[in-house]
């Protein structure tokens, strides 16, 4: 379960750093060939925009080319907590 202190998540392939991640919304924005090599989820804790910049940071870290933000999920139960999902994807050359 999120709270106010949960940090970003990610489960996936972890590659050598990147310094740019692209940012899409859609997949089929994605012009060129990828693969996903993982999945980032970070808590909003209250404000939409909050997850962007740690869903970016997380994308370098883990080697992505870029992130597709796939929307917002919800924690379950009585104090339930709000999240953004992202996909980190790397290009094929």
């Amino acid at each position: 379960m999120f709270s106010s202190c949960a940090t970003t998540t990610y489960i996936g392939d972890i590659l050598p750093v990147t310094k740019n991640v692209d940012i899409y919304y859609a997949e089929k924005d994605v012009k060129k060939e990828y693969k996903v090599i993982g999945h980032i989820t970070a808590p909003t804790n209250g404000d939409e925009n909050a997850a962007k910049p740690r869903i970016i940071e997380r994308g370098k870290k883990v080697g992505a080319d870029a992130v597709i933000l796939l929307g917002r999920g919800f924690t379950g139960g009585k104090d339930s907590e709000s999240f953004e999902k992202a996909d980190a994807i790397k290009y094929l050359k």
